[in-house]
């Protein structure tokens, strides 16, 4: 067993987690990045799980969601709202570099690919197209 599924399995202990036949489950690729990403930060020492269960019940219990919204969508912008406002307390975001991000991202200045293994992107985006 790795360290990640001794971290998982701990993690099972505490939480329901979505399962299909004893394996992780999710509604959409988002939906298990969202997952990964917490799941690493906490393994990699950013925070305690306990900091970040409380942050999740702090967001979940200050929202305020339609009814005909996806309930797997809704649970996973909490864990990531969740994570970002740890993150934000514990000074490893900034709110000005993130969104600066955002927006480097919404102008397509900035499309994801440089972290998708076998793409080139060496080159700066100054231009906008499809990649």
């Amino acid at each position: 067993m790795t360290d990640l599924d001794e971290i998982i399995a701990d993690l099972r202990e505490r939480e329901e987690f979505p399962e299909r036949g004893g394996d992780l489950s999710f509604d959409a690729p988002w939906q298990a990045r969202a997952f990964a990403t917490v799941v690493t930060l906490y393994r990699q020492g950013f925070f305690e799980w306990n900091e970040f269960q409380a942050r999740l019940i702090e967001a979940i219990e200050s929202a305020d969601t339609a009814d005909d919204e996806d309930i797997e969508d809704v649970y996973y912008r909490h864990w990531l709202e969740a994570a970002e406002q740890l993150l934000y307390d514990k000074g490893v975001l900034r709110g000005d570099v993130l969104d600066r991000r955002i927006g480097e991202f919404e102008s397509g200045e900035r499309d994801a690919s440089e972290f998708v293994v076998g793409v080139d992107h060496a080159h700066t985006h100054t231009h906008n197209h499809d990649h």
